[in-house]
């Protein structure tokens, strides 16, 4: 009779997720010298632009309007098929009722 042994995996996981942080100590660190530029700490931090400060932008030309109004247009069919699917039932009638007769057998004392 085979028997369910949920830790088994655990016990398994454990000394070998140990074992391999304790190798990565030994790892040797990568030479990133080259490839990461210096912070020049004289420099001022750089400012954060708010989230209306962004929003009002204006586009600059022509492609830019098209741009914006395609993205309205698609922002407003996204909202109007999520109005509709709010609106619409996820499960039929026949669904609900066998979901619910499922839900009353499991709580019922045996």
């Amino acid at each position: 009779m085979l028997r369910h042994r949920p830790f088994r995996c655990f016990y398994l996981a454990l000394p070998l997720t140990a074992a391999l942080a304790g190798l990565s100590g030994c790892a040797d660190r990568p030479d990133l010298s080259g490839r990461v530029a210096p912070v020049d700490t004289t420099l001022p931090w750089p400012n954060l632009l708010s989230s209306p400060m962004i929003s009002a932008t204006t586009p600059a030309d022509e492609a830019g309007t098209e741009a914006a109004t395609a993205l309205a247009g698609r922002a407003a069919a996204l909202a109007a098929r999520g109005r509709t699917l709010s609106k619409t039932p996820v499960l039929t009638q026949a669904e609900r009722a066998r979901l619910m007769a499922a839900l009353a057998r499991a709580s019922a004392p045996s």
